[in-house]
């Protein structure tokens, strides 16, 4: 009975964990490290991988929106992404990686700076882009590595593109299932208009020496394959992919070896 009612007390607590809580036993569970960087305007969480060594290439992972509201009435307290697919895709790589975290995610929503607004209206504001290239930055003036690829999952692939131009040694930019329009996929899903954040479509031109692949989920009913396609026609040294059997969660963990051998 002892027995049992400790297994029923460590139910009980793991049932009550916030999002940000199992997001980071995930993480520790997957042997990442752990980090906190500030900037002028906001916290970051940074997760790592274990073999970072100076020099050479890195992955640096962006994650998506998460949850920003809950059931699209009420706006969550903490946006932390309830499913960490980012997690799965990072613990695959071989090549040293960090996952830069949007600020006031990962349990920094309460942090210094933090107002909903920036995982709602301003998700992708020029605010929180400067805040993510600045800390990026100064992470990356400790290692120095000679070649940079960003990685973007859903909303961080907006992210990615609106950072790259402001990373130095920045190579390649990688957007899976990424809204690459904002205005287009927000009227698409009758969602308010963010007007308040920048416009991949709108604002980023990328130089043609940095080389852009974007992958789309062909069944993807969360940001459709023709807004990702639009985008990368749009662009100079992008290639565009679709993939059947793909939606907005499934089943990129069971491909995405294939895709970063495919992106070396």
């Amino acid at each position: 009975m002892k027995k049992l009612s400790i297994l029923i007390t460590l139910v009980s607590l793991l049932g009550c964990a916030t999002p940000a809580q199992h997001f980071n036993r995930q993480a520790l569970a997957l042997r990442f490290n752990s980090f906190i960087i500030n900037t002028t305007q906001f916290q970051h969480q940074i997760y790592t991988t274990k073999n970072l060594k100076k020099g050479g290439k890195l992955h640096v992972y962006l994650d998506g929106d998460g949850t920003p509201w809950i059931r699209n009435r009420w706006i969550a307290d903490d946006p932390t992404a309830r499913n960490p697919l980012i997690l799965r895709l990072m613990s695959q790589d071989k090549q040293p990686s960090i996952l830069l975290g949007r600020p006031c995610y990962y349990g920094l929503s309460q942090s210094f700076g933090c107002d909903n607004k920036y995982w709602t209206s301003h998700r992708y504001s020029k605010t929180v882009v400067q805040s993510m290239t600045h800390a990026l930055n100064s992470w990356l003036e400790k290692y120095k590595f000679n070649e940079i690829v960003l990685i973007g999952y859903s909303g961080g692939g907006s992210l990615a593109l609106l950072m790259a131009d402001g990373i130095e040694n920045i190579k390649k930019v990688v957007t899976v299932a990424a809204n690459l329009n904002v205005n287009t996929w927000s009227k698409y899903h009758g969602y308010a208009t963010l007007n308040n954040s920048l416009d991949p479509s709108d604002v980023v031109r990328l130089s043609a020496s940095i080389q852009q692949y974007h992958f789309a989920g062909k069944e993807d009913e969360v940001v459709p394959a023709f807004i990702i396609k639009h985008y990368a026609d749009d662009q100079k040294n992008a290639q565009y992919f679709e993939l059947a059997g793909k939606d907005h969660v499934c089943c990129w963990e069971s491909e995405w070896k294939n895709i970063l051998r495919f992106i070396e």
